[in-house]
């Protein structure tokens, strides 16, 4: 009988040392080459960026992402809404494309973000506003997948890893879009 607890202990200590079990922020993103490009190209105007806030309702957005007992944090304690908010600002910024004051505003509702072992996905409904009122509303999304790893101390920070690098890709998305730049554009 005792033998059996102690090869059952071992056996939790070995899953517990391959999972590795952490707690991690999500990096800030540079600026994207590719996005700075699209946004001058367009000749983009002045934007503001206006609340980024997460869907809510009946299933709210997860406040962190957790793969195998670890877990992924927003930066400094804001929602990950706020964390995609600020990933545009610094790519307007980055582009000179910015105004705190300008007429035009971004807006955005997170609809979507997970992350698993082999899968992430990030959604968001974007508003243009003017004045405070959306003109132009459309839903954006990334996925990625990749192959997992049964190591944990290889697996959970791969899997970090791709899920931060949808905000950067999901901006450039949504800079990419023809219907959103001419409604950023027209008055």
């Amino acid at each position: 009988m005792a033998g059996r607890r102690f090869r059952a202990l071992g056996a939790a200590l070995v899953v517990l040392a391959l999972s590795g079990c952490v707690h991690a922020r999500i990096d800030e993103t540079a600026p994207s080459i590719e996005t700075l490009k699209l946004l001058r190209a367009a000749d983009a105007p002045p934007i503001a960026v206006g609340p980024f806030v997460d869907a809510g309702g009946a299933a709210p957005i997860a406040r962190t992402v957790v793969i195998r007992g670890s877990t992924l944090s927003p930066p400094k304690g804001a929602g990950f809404a706020e964390f995609l908010g600020l990933s545009f600002e610094k790519e307007l910024k980055a582009a000179a494309r910015f105004d705190a004051n300008a007429p035009v505003a971004i807006a955005g509702r997170l609809i979507e973000s997970r992350a698993g072992e082999t899968h992430a996905s990030l959604g968001v409904r974007i508003s243009v506003l003017r004045g405070g009122v959306a003109g132009f509303s459309k839903d954006y999304r990334v996925e990625t997948r990749w192959k997992g790893d049964f190591i944990g101390a290889i697996a959970i920070p791969e899997a970090f890893r791709q899920y931060n690098a949808l905000y950067p890709l999901l901006v450039r998305q949504v800079f990419a879009d023809p219907a959103l730049l001419e409604a950023l554009k027209s008055p």
